[in-house]
């Protein structure tokens, strides 16, 4: 990935299941199978010292000293891009695949943020995995189901996020 195309890379709090808002949360989304959720969306896996850009996995080892280390099973780094434009997903033993998200273009989740998905996108909504992520087939499906579904709501033109886990212990 080296041919100019964008990364986030960030340090982020993990929510989970137990959390003092964690309840509220889930009545909201309309996920109970839920155990944690991990987003681009810094209002819900808020960023401890905001996101930077990246422009190859080789940047991201560099960028990553400049990052607050993440607290052990509370926080993680956390590297996204954009999953239509990318081309090929970084392939690196360090890069884990959490799932997809989808955001508009301030970055709110339209999945995890915008309330319970109904209708249509009720059962793509209910195939999340357990981290609240997509699988990438079910991503481009509510892409495409968004606009008409929400009534062309600016939430419902979304981007494909492809998130990672940076795993430090490897």
């Amino acid at each position: 990935m080296t041919n100019g195309c964008e990364m986030w890379l960030s340090t982020r709090e993990i929510l989970r299941a137990g959390d003092p808002e964690w309840d509220d949360y889930i009545r909201f989304v309309g996920l109970p199978h839920l155990r944690e959720v991990r987003t681009i969306d810094s209002s819900c896996n808020p960023s401890l010292e905001g996101s930077y850009p990246v422009y190859s996995v080789d940047e991201v080892w560099e960028r990553m000293e400049l990052l607050p280390k993440p607290a052990q099973e509370q926080e993680y780094y956390l590297l996204f891009t954009d999953a239509l434009a990318a081309g090929d997903l970084p392939n690196h033993p360090r890069l884990k695949l959490l799932g997809y998200d989808l955001s508009d273009e301030t970055w709110t989740s339209s999945l995890l943020n915008c309330g319970r998905w109904q209708g249509e996108l009720e059962a793509i909504a209910h195939r999340t995995g357990e981290n609240g992520l997509l699988g990438f087939s079910d991503a481009q499906l509510a892409q495409k189901l968004l606009p008409n579904a929400w009534n062309n709501d600016p939430h419902s033109f979304v981007t494909v996020w492809a998130l990672f886990e940076i795993l430090v212990d490897v």
